[in-house]
């Protein structure tokens, strides 16, 4: 996303760029091609997660793929719509939630859709599924995670310290990993 004004408007045809390349620190699809993958990425925050998504169709992964989706308005704002769909439709993107926080009365944002399948949520990571986040780190991230940490606890019937700890355990086993900026 954030070169993509440079692309289109600011480079010619022909021209050469330099390109900075940095390890990736463990956001890329699990290992196993059988573990669950739960991403979450609003906005532009998508666009790793429908490279994650196309690699695990093209690896035919038989690991369960769940994405949490949104932005402002549906009708323009739902980036990659028809390919998420026809994914969606034929299941290899088993479950897809979204978000789209202009079009109701009230705001709804990914970690409210999280929290409203908290229960399924948690047991995608007691089956050893992965967590991604991707996209604002000022707000969306901090949500995100204190959600996180919410639906933990209740499902897992923990301490919010406890889950706290479990998600510290994820992060350590690159199972909770996090591409914010």
């Amino acid at each position: 996303g954030v070169a993509s004004t440079m692309f289109a408007d600011r480079v010619t045809t022909g021209s050469k760029l330099q390109v900075f390349v940095q390890p990736t620190h463990g956001f890329t699809i699990p290992k196993d091609p059988q573990a669950p993958m739960i991403m979450v990425g609003p906005g532009t925050g998508i666009a790793p997660f429908m490279a994650f998504l196309q690699q695990r169709d093209a690896d035919r992964a038989t690991g369960k793929n769940w994405l949490f989706f949104g932005d402002q308005k549906s009708d323009c704002d739902f980036l990659y719509r028809q390919q998420l769909e026809d994914w969606h439709a034929s299941g290899f993107l088993t479950r897809l939630d979204l978000a789209f926080s202009r079009d109701g009365t009230e705001k709804v944002y990914v970690q409210h859709r999280m929290k409203q399948k908290g229960g399924e949520l948690f047991a995608w990571l007691e089956q050893g599924g992965s967590f991604f986040v991707c996209g604002d780190a000022k707000r969306m991230a901090v949500d995100v995670d204190k959600a996180l940490q919410e639906i933990v606890a209740e499902h897992g019937k923990l301490s919010m310290d406890q889950a706290k700890k479990y998600l510290e355990r994820l992060a350590q086993e690159n199972r909770y990993v996090r591409d914010v900026y």
